[in-house]
């Protein structure tokens, strides 16, 4: 508005100067020019001078009121900016601030903060040392020299709290003052907050990056090393194997079949470390607590570690306080594990001296007592750097691809871990070149040695087998488990029955208690069944409120399974395959034992290959069709009959031992549970090229069992009364699916006609062999 009023006055002062002359020039030029005044010729430059005067006097108050017009609008522009802005003369002094620098301060208003803000918000040094109004003239005198300058600041509010900020400064013309300085400030707090956050967080991740990368790098040695550990007693089963299929000297094969079952157990000992590892990163492993007799638990250490000392040629020394005439209460297994791991490495790691064992009592009373245990060595010894990292899963003290000495480099982890859990603390004393010395120690429960407690220490079944007497019910849908299961329970004097899934299971023992009948002693149940699975079955069986134990049979035996597993009811789970001692240790938790016998390692080598050839002889018979049978099934699209079929074939291939046609199974069985069809598929094409071949070895078998068994044979029957007569006996183990039924294949062979009826029972169909019979006894009657 003031702008268009100077406008307007400036072009009426133009018009006058411009029309003055021309009025001029009309009265010199008038006709009555007799009547002209002379001072009228010089009234109009007069009113002109006037009005001029005038416009002049209107133009400075139009001017004043403009300035303060412009001081206005500069006000409220830097009050309306959201950061803090203050505005600098020559002087250094601050002439104007906004509202944002008043708050952020703490300042009451504006006459306040420009009288107090050089002197009261800045320390008097900067970080740097430097002065801060010294250091703050010299930025000012730079933005007025160069009309812009940048810079970081430390900055405090009225209550002392550090501001860290940046500050702009931007040299601006101003029409009265001349040139001023406006300093912007950012406060930098959350910024700097953020920064370090981000950088934190860098940190952080490159932290878990190295961390990543390192614990790959670990993993990859460690399946290096695993694969190398599980090759090696590999090659010995499969060379030993072969070098048995092609001897005829009964002592040699006997010899190599120890040393298959030796091999065997390395590569379960190594299996079983993954597991234990599996068990402790979850934080689930659990001690037994049974009394034992601490002298046995020793003497086994040295017993099993002895051949290796004798094979290095070196000295082992075991001592034990013979104070304690007490048994101890704790986990027996696992403590023989422990010393064992301590004991081997220590083996392992010394070329000459000896390696010690040795106990000592630091504290006992009545009820409890303290041990410490340590295995000392004249080794190699370790560093403190290899120290630092030995305990760790996966890691050895030599990573290198050359390394010497072979293991997993989980067994310390273990050890660890197991020791933590006993409560004690695992102490590792070393220098390289002397040897090392591992201790803990350990505080276990007293009880005496009449209490009338049954000694089932499972440490004692690598020297003793226990005899029981009891039935058990054995739920599994594979007859050749039902016949390994079988063989294993009779040999330890336990009688058994079959239900081949889970709703017979059922069944059998809902008709128990209708009749009146003692429940099972035992119930062993398979996962995997038809019909109805055995988790589905137990808690079934538990809601009967009958107290038989039931332990699940499964190759699945990761944590997760296992859970699953007792939240239904099943108090132990079986891994299969097992061997006979892993039975033995299983049992005795829930069977009373009426004796132990010593057990002859040569006479288990043979039993256990007797049971081997029975259950291959029995995968031949069974499997004949079973691949025709995956293929029929995926064509017709039955996924599910389909991945049934491929589980029971790959639990087959493991009973017997053959891992390719069992690795074969298991990549069929893994695409059918993710509901893809492998039909026309590489994996199909492997399965039967493994198949054919596992038939192709194993069915000789089939004739060598025959020939055996008509050697073996009774002489033919022919009088209808002898023949009813043992066809009653069978009827009766038929009836109640009773697998030694197979033990009378030899007298049933004696009667013509009864080959179908042997088939049957040798698959343990006794549903189809009871028909069977019934049409031999019309034809005998």
């Amino acid at each position: 508005m003031i702008r268009k009023v100077k406008q307007c006055i400036f072009i009426l002062i133009l018009i006058s100067l411009v029309l003055l002359p021309f009025w001029w020039q009309y009265r010199l030029s008038s006709d009555d020019i007799s009547n002209f005044n002379p001072l009228e010729f010089w009234m109009i430059p007069a009113m002109t001078v006037i009005f001029f005067l005038i416009t002049c006097v209107l133009l400075f108050f139009i001017r004043k009121l403009s300035g303060k017009q412009e001081d206005e609008n500069m006000h409220l522009l830097i009050d309306a900016l959201p950061m803090c802005c203050q505005i600098f003369d020559r002087n250094f002094n601050i002439v104007e601030c906004n509202n944002a620098s008043i708050e952020l301060y703490g300042f009451k208003d504006k006459k306040d903060y420009i009288k107090h803000f050089m002197e009261s918000c800045s320390p008097k040094h900067q970080p740097d040392g430097q002065p801060s109004l010294e250091k703050a003239r010299m930025y000012l005198k730079r933005a007025f020299e160069d009309g812009y300058y940048k810079y970081e600041w430390l900055y405090r509010n009225l209550n002392g709290e550090p501001i860290q900020t940046e500050v702009t400064l931007i040299r601006i013309k101003h029409n009265k003052i001349g040139y001023l300085v406006a300093g912007y400030t950012r406060d930098l707090r959350k910024h700097k907050a953020h920064i370090a956050e981000i950088e934190k967080a860098q940190k952080d991740l490159c932290h878990a990056r190295d961390a990543a990368e390192y614990a790959n790098k670990t993993k990859s040695t460690f399946l290096a090393n695993m694969s190398h550990e599980i090759r090696t007693p590999m090659n010995s089963i499969i060379g030993f194997a072969e070098l048995a299929q092609q001897s005829d000297n009964p002592r040699k094969v006997n010899e190599y079949l120890v040393n298959i079952l030796h091999s065997s157990e390395w590569l379960l000992k190594i299996i079983n470390d993954i597991l234990d590892i599996s068990k402790i990163e979850s934080g689930k492993i659990v001690l037994e607590r049974i009394p034992f007799d601490l002298h046995d638990v020793l003497s086994l250490c040295q017993m099993i570690i002895q051949p290796k000392v004798d094979e290095k040629g070196i000295g082992l020394y075991c001592y034990a306080e013979p104070s304690i005439y007490k048994k101890l209460v704790g986990d027996p297994v696992r403590l023989r594990q422990v010393l064992v791991n301590l004991l081997s490495n220590a083996v392992k790691f010394t070329n000459a001296g000896t390696v010690k064992l040795l106990t000592n009592v630091t504290e006992s009373d009545d009820n409890k007592i303290t041990i410490t245990f340590e295995v000392k060595d004249s080794g190699i010894g370790m560093s403190a750097e290899q120290i630092s990292r030995i305990l760790e899963p996966f890691i050895q003290a030599d990573n290198s691809v050359t390394r010497r000495f072979g293991g997993t480099g989980l067994g310390l982890s273990i050890t660890k871990n197991i020791i933590d859990l006993m409560g004690g603390t695992l102490v590792i004393e070393s220098a390289p070149g002397i040897g090392s010395k591992f201790s803990f120690s350990a505080t276990f429960d007293l009880v005496d040695y009449d209490t009338g407690i049954i000694y089932q220490d499972a440490s004692l079944f690598d020297i003793d087998k226990p005899d029981f007497i009891g039935e058990v019910l054995i739920c599994e849908d594979n007859n050749m488990n039902q016949q390994v299961i079988c063989d294993h329970l009779e040999k330890v004097g336990l009688k058994t029955i079959i239900a081949r899934n889970g709703k017979e299971g059922v069944d059998i023992v809902s008709e128990r208690i209708k009749n009146n009948i003692k429940p099972f002693d035992l119930i062993l149940m398979d996962i995997h069944m038809p019909v109805m699975d055995g988790v589905e079955a137990s808690s079934i069986i538990n809601g009967m409120g009958i107290k038989s134990p039931i332990v699940a049979l499964t190759a699945n035996i990761m944590h997760q399974d296992i859970e699953l597993y007792k939240k239904n009811g099943m108090s132990e789970c079986l891994g299969k395959p097992f061997t006979s001692k892993e039975l033995w240790r299983c049992l005795v938790k829930y069977l009373p034992v009426f004796n132990y016998s010593s057990v002859d390692r040569n006479r288990q080598s043979d039993e256990d290959e007797e049971i081997l050839k029975k259950a291959r002889a029995n995968f031949v018979r069974n499997n004949q069709d079973t691949y025709a049978h995956i293929v029929k099934a995926a064509k017709e699209g039955d996924i599910k009959l389909a991945h049934r079929l491929s589980h029971t074939l790959k639990s087959n291939a493991m009973q017997i031992g053959k891992t390719r046609l069992n690795a074969a199974a298991a990549a069929l069985e893994s695409m059918f549970a993710k509901g893809e069809n492998p039909l026309g598929m590489e994996e199909m094409t492997v399965l039967e090229t493994e198949m054919e071949s596992v038939l192709d070895e194993l069915t000789p078998l089939l004739a060598e069992i025959s020939a055996k068994r008509k050697a073996n044979m009774w002489p033919a029957h022919t009088e209808p009364e002898k023949i009813l007569g043992l066809f009653a006996e069978l009827e009766t183990m038929l009836i109640n699916k009773n697998p030694e039924c197979e033990d009378m294949i030899d007298k049933i062979l004696s009667v013509p006609g009864t080959e179908e009826l042997v088939y049957q029972i040798d698959k343990f169909n006794f549903k189809q062999a009871i028909m069977e019979l019934s049409l031999l006894k019309k034809e005998w009657e």
